[in-house]
């Protein structure tokens, strides 16, 4: 009985680590300088140039347009993704998450949820 009960605690301590492996995956993943690119959003709202680092042990980003800068928006991790909310004109949700090794993501607007591309720089 006693070792079914270690095996069972070791099972679910390395199940918790996967866990935190598995959420710190996206925020090593997104570090750097990126070309995002929204396909279906509107012409001048569909590149940026952005760069995402971690601050505090928060990972946020910095982008400059001619129209706007955002400078350490925040991002929180829920379920494995980072999370936010930036202004630009409307609220907008971006989520970011890992997709087989690839960063991907979406942007909640008004038009409905668009699909964000990302390439490394």
């Amino acid at each position: 009985m006693n070792r079914v009960c270690v095996v069972l605690a070791g099972l679910f301590l390395l199940s918790v680590s996967m866990a935190n492996v598995q959420a710190n995956d996206i925020r090593t993943l997104v570090k750097g300088k990126w070309e995002i690119t929204i396909p279906d959003a509107p012409s001048g709202y569909d590149k940026y140039e952005v760069e995402f680092k971690e601050k505090d042990g928060v990972i946020v980003l910095d982008s400059k347009s001619s129209d706007f800068t955002i400078r350490e928006q925040k991002f929180t991790l829920r379920d494995g993704r980072l999370v936010t909310n930036i202004y630009v004109g409307e609220t907008i949700q971006i989520v970011v998450w890992e997709e087989k090794g690839v960063v991907k993501g979406s942007a909640d607007t008004s038009m409905g949820k668009l699909p964000v591309v990302f390439k490394k720089k």
